[in-house]
């Protein structure tokens, strides 16, 4: 990603929180010669590791571990018009802040471990209070359905993920 270097940061507890309020992810890979897209959420789960999951029908559902792919986390993003700054010579120009995470998907095999990471992101969305996951085994044999899998991180390029400190409130 092309970052101009006044909008480059390296704070890691800026990155996590701009995850964690942006957590709906874009993930791209390639597969079989086709660029893959799917929209997803993405999480930093109580054991520290970023998880996410898809249906098994889902190509991402079958990505080899070995294939790098992207996760896209949007954040906020506007229009710049040359009539905001205080020099004469401008031109429109648009201000954004993302965070890509590349890495390796490493799928999770375990029905047990994958029913506690779905009790885990029930969690993070409802709260400790909210709705939670019934015990049935119909329930439980949503496992089938899906796929969680772990991202093992190998790099990340950051455009502006806090607007409080530079950039979009700032010309």
């Amino acid at each position: 990603m092309y970052t101009p270097e006044a909008f480059k940061m390296t704070d890691p507890s800026i990155i996590e929180e701009f995850i964690a309020k942006n957590p709906f992810a874009i993930l791209t890979s390639e597969h079989n010669g086709a660029i893959e897209i799917t929209h997803l959420p993405i999480n930093r789960f109580k054991d520290g590791k970023l998880y996410g999951h898809v249906s098994v029908s889902n190509t991402h559902a079958s990505i080899s571990t070995s294939k790098e792919v992207c996760f896209i986390f949007n954040g906020e993003h506007a229009y710049i018009s040359p009539t905001y700054y205080k020099s004469d010579f401008n031109v429109p120009t648009w201000n954004y802040s993302a965070v890509h995470i590349y890495g390796n998907i490493h799928y999770i095999e375990d029905d047990t471990k994958t029913w506690s990471l779905l009790e885990e992101v029930t969690e993070i969305y409802e709260g400790k209070e909210g709705w939670q996951l019934p015990k049935e085994k119909s329930f439980q044999a949503l496992t089938q359905y899906i796929k969680f899998f772990e991202i093992a991180v190998t790099k990340v390029e950051i455009n502006n993920p806090d607007p409080r400190v530079r950039g979009m409130n700032q010309i």
